[in-house]
């Protein structure tokens, strides 16, 4: 009978586990999880009063192994439940076979100065009781359990061993039963398996938690007449398990056991840590009845090994029946939920299924292994003569150097749009990300590479004509864009050039009307040009002197050769007055006061502003 008292009570829902260790971000963190393993039927989830069996939190005790001190006491809060599978369904439901498994978690610090002793220390969690119906220790409803994990000091970084989660399975009398019982380390330690007594510990129906109170070991418990660790499952061939994690037995008496397995870690040759699971086997009579062996197919036909790739799983199955049922196993240990006639693959392993009848309580049979391995990949390659193209130019990108194996497809997007080139050569005018896809159409698998197209425009321009006065010089300045540091300037032709030929800005001063052309280059090879045409002015002559006296002779302040020169003429008086302003000098000062009133003889200053200069001097008006 099962009391239940408030937050706590009889563990015989308990059937085993163990405990994990392992460390966190920050130093002297470490993350504490207790497993337990549940019989469903025996579960009492909490009610808002109080009652039932499942522990909201478990309390931990740690110990100094030297002497048994007791150190730190850790909490443990419950986090979520998760069904074991049972591979053969009627005999699970026959035997009312239900288990789930428990996990708890919660963080303690543990720091150097506190840690530090070299024999190491132990975590245990204790809780009574074992359920009743156990046959190979004695009063089996008033043992307690332990679950008990060894750890080093602190200064040395380790994780605890982890057990592989266990298969929902049953050992079927005098017939040989194996089962995967083995664990994993994150430090690549050595770990040694051994057979070991299950602890009792100081638990009673009348002491249901453990304390902190010092401990000197912890009592074992008593085998039944006849029972020992050697033959903790009697049998033929008793329970053993092998160096690496296999358990093996061929039982002869029914009944529900009780065992534990010991993982021992050793680093360097020295044993460094050890955890213990706790765990329950029930030995049924099974029918001979068993059904023909399955076999793994893919695509209809039988298989050894399958090739897939990420982007396409593939499908294993066997033959279907509504009189069979069937628990998929990856790696020896059943895959959650997998219990159709098929299976999507999309994890590299060795997979099986195990298949029985669906009505009645039979022996199973499993198939032939079948390894899934991922494909090798596809080589997908592009190789480009130019990843920077000029305006007018094209790209000529090349997948895997041109050649590609027959029965692979090749596609071609640029900017995310699909090509309708399907070749290995793509010849390419526009900028863009181009995406070079090599598929195999038959198992999905694919091979892609990307490269970066892109398009360097320069400008250049320079105006159509630029006048220089015979004898001067002129700058020509480009406009440029975009304007870089790195760009190369040419001029041409040589004729007249006064600066350097590989300058931006030219100074000319030609004897001769010359068209000039710059080419401007990127360090790409990109290149624009521009040209203008340099014309050459004949020198005005200015006179220093009029006389404005209509007589026809030398009546006006004329300049000669100062046609599309002079761009405005001002003429000033001695007391800096403007008298005669011009755009242009079509009409050349006539010796008048804004062309009404003659002025006196003197001398005027006056300002000739050209294209490139400007002039200042004087005219003497005479009479």
């Amino acid at each position: 009978m099962v009391v239940f008292l408030p937050l706590i009570g009889i563990a015989d829902h308990i059937v085993g586990g163990e405990l994990l260790m392992r460390p966190q971000g920050n130093p002297g963190i470490f993350e504490v999880t207790l497993i337990q393993f549940w019989d469903k039927n025996n579960l009492q989830e909490p009610t808002p009063d109080g009652n039932g069996n499942r522990d909201e939190f478990a309390e931990l005790f740690i110990y100094r192994k030297r002497d048994n001190q007791f150190k730190q006491q850790v909490r443990v809060r419950y986090i979520s439940t998760e069904i074991i599978p049972y591979q053969n369904k009627a005999c699970a439901n026959l035997r009312s076979l239900n288990t789930v498994i428990g996990t708890y978690k919660g963080n303690v610090t543990l720091s150097e100065q506190d840690y530090n002793d070299p024999d190491g220390y132990y975590i245990v969690w204790e809780r009574c009781c074992r359920n009743s119906d156990i046959n190979n220790i004695k009063l089996p409803g008033d043992m307690g359990m332990v679950f008990y994990l060894e750890f080093p000091p602190v200064t040395t970084k380790n994780d605890s061993p982890v057990f592989s989660s266990p298969n929902g399975q049953y050992i079927c009398s005098n017939r040989s039963f194996s089962m995967n019982m083995s664990a994993s380390d994150r430090d690549g330690d050595q770990l040694r398996y051994s057979l070991a007594t299950p602890l009792r510990g100081y638990t009673s129906p009348n002491l249901i938690n453990g304390n902190s109170a010092p401990k000197s070991g912890y009592p074992l418990v008593s085998w039944e007449n006849g029972i020992s660790l050697a033959n903790s499952i009697p049998g033929p061939n008793p329970l053993a398990i092998d160096n690496t994690g296999k358990l093996t037995v061929t039982a002869n008496k029914l009944g529900l056991y009780v065992f534990a397995i010991q993982v021992e870690e050793f680093r360097n040759g020295k044993k460094i840590g050890l955890v213990r699971r706790d765990f329950q086997l029930l030995v049924i009579d099974c029918n001979d009845d068993q059904p023909e062996q399955p076999v793994i197919m893919m695509n209809a036909t039988p298989v050894k090994e399958v090739l897939f790739c990420p982007e396409r799983p593939v499908t294993l199955e066997t033959e279907s029946s509504q009189d069979w049922a069937y628990q998929w196993q990856r790696n020896g240990l059943n895959i959650p939920g997998a219990v159709a006639a098929t299976i999507a693959v999309n994890d590299t392993g060795v997979y099986s299924v195990v298949k029985s009848y669906t009505k009645k309580c039979s022996r199973d049979t499993s198939s032939l292994m079948v390894t899934v391995a991922l494909a090798p990949p596809i080589e997908a390659t592009i190789t480009a003569d130019k990843r920077v193209i000029c305006e007018g130019e094209v790209a000529n990108l090349v997948a895997n150097g041109g050649t590609v194996p027959d029965g692979l497809v090749i596609s071609w997007n640029r900017d995310n749009n699909l090509l309708k080139e399907k070749q290995a050569t793509l010849e390419v005018k526009d900028q863009g990300s181009y995406l070079l896809k090599i598929s195999n159409e038959e198992t999905g698998c694919s091979g892609s590479d990307t490269l970066l197209v892109t398009k360097e425009t320069i400008s250049v321009s320079l105006p159509a004509r630029k006048g220089v006065i015979e004898g001067s010089k002129v700058t020509l300045s480009p406009v440029v864009s975009p304007l870089e540091p790195t760009y190369k300037y040419s001029w041409s032709p040589p004729d007249g050039l006064v600066s350097a030929n590989d300058v931006r800005d030219a100074i000319v001063g030609p004897l001769a009307d010359t068209r000039y052309t710059i080419t401007v280059e990127s360090v790409n090879g990109c290149q624009a040009q521009a040209s203008t045409d340099v014309f050459v002015i004949d020198k005005m002559h200015i006179p220093t002197s009029f006389t404005p006296n209509n007589d026809g002779h030398n009546d006006s302040f004329e300049i000669y050769n100062a046609k599309d020169q002079i761009l405005e003429m001002r003429i000033y008086n001695r007391w800096g007055e403007l008298i005669y302003a011009s755009k242009g000098y079509s009409v050349p000062w006539n010796g008048t006061y804004k062309n009404k009133t003659p002025v006196p003889a003197g001398s005027y200053p006056y300002v000739i502003k050209t294209a490139e200069q400007s002039l200042n001097g004087t005219i003497m008006l005479l009479k």
